[in-house]
Parts: structure tokens; C-alpha cells; sequence
């Protein structure tokens, strides 16, 4: 594979089309694709990812490898379960984060690179994306203590000093209304009882 991506580099240099890792794809696809070899591509000693990034980068002219290439291999890497070190020793993280910022891309290719990324970055976060897992922080509540009105009158008096600021025929109101711009929430409040009625 990596003589196949030196010969490819060379013949570009050259001006003559290259064709050595197309000749080469479906052999490299096979085995990618094979579920016993799994343990063995994603083994940082035989470091099998690292001719895959061979593959992938742009050649010497700058040009971006055949789209079969592109597609074939993206659609490979998404069923290998990667681990942090075997994306350290390959560096195949750095030519999929290109292909994610690269505007010359082909947009599905593109949105591969990113799911590829999204995924990938998990385990180095120490990440899981099963939200059942997930740890919130939790705060008590308490539906019959009534909140103290003090705290609700500074916005109301800062709405009103504000009042020059509104647009003809809009009034200063006490009513709900959405906050602007984008809001979340990380706190999830936790009801001890319930209200009477």
C-alpha cells in the first residue's frame, strides 16, 4: 500500500495520470471490511491505518485521490470500532479532520468526515453517547415556596429605565416571555413535592 501511494506520487510528478491505489483499492477494501482482522488493523504495533492515511491524503500536486477511494475507505473506516491509540499511531485523525475543513470535498464525503470525527472524539473525551449514562447536576425544588417577589422587580425596574429603547406602541409588561438569543440548560431540577389545590 504505501509503495502503492509513492508510486502514485511519482507518476503525478511526472504528469502521468496515476492509477497504482485504484488498481490496489479492493484488495485494501476486502481487508478492511474482513471482521476477523479488526484487532489486527487496530493494532498501534502493526499500525495497518497508517498506509490507509497514505491513501487518503492528497497527492504531491495537491490534488485530492479518485472519489471511489474516498468513498470506499470513509465507508470502511465507519465500521472499525477506533481506539485512542490506534488514531495516535496512524494519524489518519488529522487527514479525516482535513477532509471535514477541505472545501474542494465532495459534501457527502464531507459529512462522512464528520461523523467519523463526532464519533472518534468520544473515547478521547472519555465520552459516551448513551444518554442514559449521562450524569446531570440536580438541584431541589420546591413548587410551594412561593419565589420572593423582590427578585422579579430589578428586571421589571431595568425594563422600565430601558422604556426609551422600545419600539412605538410596545410597553414595559410583568409577563413570560422568551429570552433572547440561545439558551441552555444544565441543571435539571428535581420536584421533592408535589403543590396542593
Amino acid at each position: 500500500m504505501v509503495s502503492a501511494a509513492i508510486a502514485d506520487g511519482e507518476l503525478v510528478k511526472e504528469g502521468r495520470p496515476a492509477y497504482q491505489k485504484l488498481k490496489l483499492l479492493p484488495e485494501v477494501v476486502s481487508v478492511l471490511n474482513r471482521n476477523t482482522y479488526q484487532q489486527s488493523i487496530l493494532d498501534p504495533e502493526t499500525n495497518f491505518l497508517e498506509p490507509v492515511r497514505f491513501f487518503l491524503e492528497p497527492l504531491s500536486d495537491g490534488s485530492l485521490p479518485a472519489y471511489n477511494i474516498q468513498r470506499e475507505l470513509f465507508q470502511a473506516l465507519e465500521r472499525l470500532p477506533m481506539t485512542k491509540e490506534a488514531l495516535i499511531s496512524s494519524g489518519i485523525g488529522k487527514v479525516v479532520f482535513f477532509y471535514r475543513k477541505s472545501k474542494r470535498v465532495d459534501d457527502k464525503i464531507k459529512r462522512q468526515a464528520t461523523k467519523l470525527m463526532e464519533e472518534w472524539s468520544r473515547p478521547i473525551l472519555q465520552r459516551s453517547d448513551d444518554f442514559t449514562k449521562k450524569n446531570w447536576e440536580t438541584v431541589a425544588f420546591d413548587p410551594t415556596r412561593r419565589p420572593q417577589a423582590a427578585a422579579a422587580r430589578p428586571a421589571v425596574n431595568v425594563a422600565r429605565k430601558q422604556g426609551a429603547a422600545l419600539a412605538p406602541g410596545q410597553k414595559v409588561t410583568n409577563r413570560a416571555r422568551m429570552l433572547p438569543g440561545v439558551t441552555s440548560y444544565s441543571i435539571v431540577p428535581q420536584v421533592n413535592s408535589l403543590p396542593r389545590r
